[in-house]
């Protein structure tokens, strides 16, 4: 007999938040011309997704919503530092 967890309506929008702030993160990474400001937005995102991924550690759809967050955030790291460095 399987076991499904199911996640609280909290932990779903913590997921889904952490989504956004990773593609937004990545779009202000994108579009700012200070990218300073860029890259505080970013931590912040990665920090924000790492947290919603623990809450949601025993529901893998919701883990994997956070993760998204978390990789578009990296995404806007990584722009945001060859911004400032190049």
């Amino acid at each position: 007999m399987q076991q499904h967890t199911t996640s609280s309506t909290s932990t779903k929008v913590a997921c889904y938040i952490s989504l956004f702030a990773g593609v937004s993160s990545a779009v202000y990474a994108f579009v700012a011309r200070n990218p300073e400001t860029g890259l505080v937005f970013a931590i912040a995102a990665i920090i924000m997704g790492g947290l919603s991924d623990i809450k949601a550690r025993k529901n893998i759809d919701d883990m994997q919503v956070a993760t998204a967050g978390i990789f578009m955030a990296v995404v806007a790291l990584a722009v945001t530092l060859w911004q400032i460095y190049s």
